[in-house]
This record gives C-alpha cells, structure tokens and sequence, in this order.
C-alpha cells in the first residue's frame, strides 16, 4: 500500500518525490517484478498500483525514450526486466519478443537472464529459450569448486543497482524455473545446485549480503530453490 507513495502520475516509481520527472525506469521494473514474487507468495497487491505501473511500462517499451545517463545496453537491461514483469502478467507476445531479439547481445547478463524469463511466459517462446539460454552459460565459468557467471561491466551500471552477485541470483532463480521444463532440464543440469553453494559462501559468517538488492535476489534464489 505504501508503493502509491512513490507512484509519479504516470504510473512509474520514483525514489523519494512522486513526480514524472523524477520516474527511475529500472526501479519501476523492479519493483513491478517484485509485485510478482508478492503475488506468486499469496499477498495482496493493489489492483490500482499494478494497473498503473505497468501502463507506465508498457509506455516504456514502445518509446525509445530514457535516461540520459543510459547507454545503449543500459536502456536493453531494463527494458528486458519490464518485459520479464509483464509477460509473468500475459501482457506482451511474441511480437513483442521479436521486436527486442536485436537488443539481447547489448544487455547485461542480468537483462540476457530476465529477457529469458519473458520468453518462458509467452506462448511461441520457447524458441527463444534455448538460444537465450546459451548465451547466458557462455559467460559461466568454474575453477577451484567455485561455479560463478561473470562479465564485466562499466561503472554507470551501478546506476541501475547491477553487481555480480545480484546476476549470478537472478540466473539462479531463472534457471530453476527453466530446469522444471522439458526443454531446460538438459540445459540447466546441476547449476542450482553449484549456484547456491556460491551464493551461500558469498555470505560468509553474515546473516546479509552486501546491499538491498543482493539481499533480495538472493534469498527470492534461494526460496526458489528451497521450493523446488
């Protein structure tokens, strides 16, 4: 309830003062996604809000229109993340899908792994996933009993909340949900299980990781994985 709060007029999420010009793209696709972990978890989330904040997303994807400190794969980062948070809510299609296709090789591992998350909800999709899917594990690498994905990214990330930690959860609860389907299981193989035990040692002797962010991605990973 307390999301109206930060809700601007037009539907998008700002961090301290609710007004159009202070709309941040990647917080309102954020936290559209975590309306979903809500619901999915059986909580009530206003039906006002969500209409609202993803007429603000759906705006967002059809205009080519963001910040100014956004690169190119910035802009595809969280526009992957949006279409993640509308397609668990059947409100994109395949065309939708294609329309973005071009943009996956400038996204962020962390956008390659929700624009996998929007295929696997839209019919027609799932020609996508393998690819998708590939592209993600070619950026895996393992050494020492260490499983990790990784790549790197300048600083201006930091500006959408990215870091390592918060990807590697993000693929992890991506790739649980994918190994429960036919098609995925071949490709996700043991990688939860080696994902989680990266996750868990990350933490060390803390009872948190290191930010906001990385505390929610990684504990939504790992209830993902406890429920499986």
């Amino acid at each position: 309830k307390m999301a109206a709060n930060f809700q601007a007029p037009n539907g998008g999420m700002a961090y301290f003062i609710p007004k159009d010009q202070y709309v941040d793209p990647y917080l309102t696709a954020y936290t559209a996604i975590a309306f979903n972990w809500m619901k999915k978890s059986g909580y009530n989330v206003p039906e006002e809000i969500i209409n609202k904040l993803h007429g603000y997303l759906d705006n967002f994807l059809k205009h080519d229109t963001y910040p100014d400190f956004y690169d190119k794969g910035m802009a595809s980062t969280v526009r992957a993340v949006a279409l993640a948070a509308l397609a668990q809510n059947d409100k994109i299609s395949l065309a939708d899908l294609e329309r973005y296709r071009p943009h996956v090789a400038q996204m962020s591992l962390f956008g390659k792994t929700y624009f996998l998350q929007a295929a696997m909800h839209v019919k027609g999709g799932e020609n996508f996933v393998t690819e998708i899917s590939k592209l993600i594990l070619s950026n895996a690498s393992q050494s020492g009993g260490k499983f990790t994905f990784n790549e790197q990214l300048d600083d201006s990330y930091s500006r959408i909340l990215s870091s390592p930690l918060r990807e590697n959860c993000a693929i992890l609860s991506t790739f649980i949900e994918l190994g429960q389907q036919k098609e995925g299981k071949e490709l996700v193989e043991d990688i939860p299980y080696k994902l989680v035990r990266m996750i868990t040692e990350a933490r060390g002797n803390k009872t948190h990781w290191e930010n906001t962010q990385e505390n929610l991605f990684c504990l939504n990973g790992l209830v993902d994985y406890a429920r499986v």
